[in-house]
């Protein structure tokens, strides 16, 4: 009663109570009582004689309580009837498909906002979680108070799929409300839904206008993404192609920091450059991340029917091989052979094909100096000031006069320091300008030039052996992170002053591998674990299998445990081919089977091996079920068919991803076992299958567990037992 008071303006501490009763205006009728006064006109009925009592004032309030109680409910009661009727009204009006109308409905027929709060957070904990290589820029939805991402996909059947997440709990349950109501209409149903519903349904009465905003931005964001998947589909069916329409390749721009459709300079041809390695010392998994995924860049283009021309150099000139050799005792370019062939050797150990060039800086000198000459030429380049004592000078880039300088890593040119790896010198017009050619050093290898003896500067390097090979301009370079600045700004800025041209289309970056204690691993840190190290425990496609399972745009941190899952997890897939026709070139397209379909997919989306890899094991366990049912149903030639076919599914996506190629039995038994171990642990199954026919579990247990101590896995199937080593031999 007090805040009824308080909210008419009348005093909370004290109550006028008449000596006799007040006479009442007469009720105007209806189901609901008299009509109470209210508080001004209770003191405009006052009669002279009234007194101040608290008892008394507390016997009224309580009866004027009950009556205003009783009226509030029986009108709650009509309103609720109303309310629901309404709703499901406006289930055709919005456009609503039948389970977002049921819950649209549900949701208005609550009587309070804090009951459909809590429906909302009871949506938001069945949304299923949203993969992190799904969050990127062009998947969040603008204008929201918390960070909103949402997704769709294109079903075989033409139904659209939904993934949402947002790190706020009231936002996730809006995001969960069309996340999953959503999920498998078809377009034209998404598209008749008005999102006006929602203020109609009585949802956003208690939010915020910015979360009102956010929802609306959210369903626009949805619809557009459905409007893009129809226009993919609809283009492939003006073409005639009754196939499922292959995704357009997206391939994410480190330089425009989003993702793009991928078009080709020259029609069918895709030219791509990546930085090597410096060959000084043995390659740690840094690299070996690299060098596997640009290994599947070239394998998928390929696949797409692209002619790719392949490049990857070798840097054997640097200060730190020369630094490694000094200490050594032997010549620079002894040491840096040595390492190359070391490097090739690892790399062929991932699975990894050559690429079709690999230049080597010592080979290219010619076409460094043409460039330095063009540059110098051109004014953006320049001698220094002081000569040294073999009689050479150091070249220059004059950074200030290539204006578009740090458009790749948008670093300003202010407090910048003069690319990494080179000390500033008096012999510069500007502390930010880098050298391209650098004057002999005594116990150094040095080369003749126009500006006397000397040899490279870092970065000058890969300008001129992607001009030789590739031309002025290339579709892909690559590379890892830490080369976006200086390196891969440099070379924009050599590049492009020399020829006049646009340097790269795509740039591409694959992020690092980190060690224990989240730090990059490098050779300069000492924090690096090497191939050869991990070879030692791991073969190489268990490595390999290990370092595509992540998102290549994600540092990855190394782990053991990780390590092991994805052995473990390489093996399930070779052990899903058992008793499948030895693999050949498989060819066979994805029409048939919706894994396949979403593999391509998923590769088509910059090369999102998470969601490829995901696809792979869904196959791999129907493979599984499949040799149970031919071992339950004996000879089936029909599911014998089957079993073939999708083996030669699974086979054919692992080939993309350079995977899944060997001898299922070799894989999953270790590579060349020895026999006696071989026999021994038939004998130890053969026993163990007498103990379980015979129902002594105890004796089959404990001969479980001591195959299990030889580090052998078994697996009980149709076929019956079959086995496999805990780990891939090398």
């Amino acid at each position: 009663m007090g805040s009824a008071l308080a909210a008419s303006g009348g005093p909370l501490n004290q109550t006028f109570v008449p000596s006799r009763a007040p006479t009442l205006p007469a009720s105007s009728g209806g189901s609901c009582g008299p009509r109470l006064p209210t508080w001004e006109r209770r003191q405009q009925l006052r009669p002279a004689g009234w007194v101040t009592s608290g008892t008394a004032a507390l016997s009224l309030a309580g009866s004027l309580h009950h009556l205003w109680g009783k009226r509030k409910a029986r009108r709650a009661r009509c309103n609720r009837r109303v309310v629901v009727q309404r709703a499901a009204l406006e289930a055709a009006e919005f456009g609503l498909p039948p389970k977002l109308a049921a819950m649209a409905s549900a949701l208005a027929g609550l009587p309070t906002d804090r009951m459909r709060y809590q429906q909302l957070m009871a949506l938001a904990g069945k949304l299923s979680a949203m993969p992190e290589d799904l969050k990127t820029p062009e998947n969040k939805v603008p204008g929201c108070l918390s960070t909103v991402h949402v997704s769709a996909s294109m079903e075989s059947d033409g139904t659209i799929t939904f993934q949402g997440d947002s790190d706020a709990l009231i936002s996730k349950g809006l995001v969960a409300l069309l996340v999953l109501c959503l999920s498998g209409c078809t377009p034209a149903e998404i598209a008749a839904v008005k999102p006006e519903f929602i203020k109609a349904s009585g949802i956003t009465a208690s939010l915020t206008p910015g979360r009102n905003n956010g929802f609306y931005n959210m369903f626009k964001l949805m619809n557009e993404k459905v409007a893009a998947l129809m226009s993919v589909g609809e283009q492939a069916q003006s073409e005639g192609d009754s196939s499922p329409a292959p995704a357009p390749l997206q391939i994410y721009n480190t330089m425009t920091r989003s993702k793009e459709t991928f078009e080709t300079l020259e029609p069918g041809t895709v030219k791509m450059y990546v930085c090597g390695v410096t060959v000084y010392d043995l390659c740690h998994l840094g690299h070996a991340r690299v060098m596997v995924f640009f290994d599947i860049v070239a394998r998928f283009l390929r696949h797409l029917g692209y002619n790719t021309v392949f490049v990857r150099n070798v840097t054997d000139i640097d200060d730190k091989i020369i630094k490694r050799s000094n200490e050594a005792g032997e010549a620079a370019e002894t040491l840096a052979r040595r390492m190359e062939a070391e490097m090739q050797k690892d790399a062929a150990s991932l699975g990894c094909i050559a690429p079709d060039f690999e230049p080597r800086v010592s080979d290219s000198m010619q076409d460094i100096r043409d460039m330095v000459g063009t540059l110098v030429d051109k004014e953006f380049a320049y001698p220094g000031k002081e000569e040294a004592a073999s009689g050479g000078r150091d070249v220059y880039f004059r950074v200030r006069r290539f204006d578009t300088y740090g458009r790749l890593s948008r670093c300003s040119l202010d407090g910048n320091e003069a690319g990494a790896r080179v000390e500033v010198g008096s012999s510069k017009e500007s502390p930010e300008d880098f050298v391209l050619w650098k004057s002999a050093k005594p116990e150094e290898p040095s080369w003749e030039s126009p500006w006397g003896p000397g040899r490279p500067g870092w970065h000058i390097e890969c300008s001129a052996m992607a001009k030789k090979i590739l031309g002025d301009t290339i579709d892909i370079h690559g590379g890892g992170p830490d080369l976006i600045f200086p390196h891969h700004e440099n070379e924009i800025a050599q590049s492009e002053a020399a020829n006049g041209k646009l340097y790269v289309k795509t740039w591409m970056h694959c992020a690092a591998v980190r060690s224990t204690g989240d730090e990059k691993m490098s050779k300069s840190l000492g924090n690096f674990v090497t191939i050869r190290d991990v070879l030692d425990r791991y073969d190489g496609e268990a490595i390999r299998f290990y370092l595509l399972s992540s998102q290549y745009r994600r540092p990855t941190l190394y782990s053991e445990d990780a390590l092991m899952e994805a052995n473990e997890r390489l093996l399930k897939l070779y052990s899903s081919l058992r008793g499948a026709e030895p693999s050949g070139a498989e060819t066979i397209g994805p029409e048939g089977c919706e894994q396949h379909q979403r593999f391509l997919a998923a590769m088509s989306n910059d090369f999102d091996t998470v969601n490829a890899v995901s696809a792979l094991t869904d196959l791999s366990k129907e493979l599984l079920q499949l040799q149970q049912q031919l071992g339950d149903a004996g000879t089936d030639s029909g599911m014998a068919a089957e079993f073939s076919r999708k083996a030669r599914h699974l086979r054919a996506m692992g080939a993309v991803l350079g995977i899944l190629q060997r001898d299922p039995e070799e894989v999953c038994r270790g590579g060349a076992v020895d026999k006696e171990f071989e026999a021994r642990v038939e004998k130890l199954i053969q026993e163990r299958a007498d103990a379980r026919k015979a129902k002594d579990f105890a004796r089959a247990d404990a001969i479980r567990d001591e195959i299990a101590s030889l580090g052998v896995v078994l697996e009980d199937g149709g076929k019956g037992t079959s086995w496999r080593v805990g780990t891939t031999a090398g």
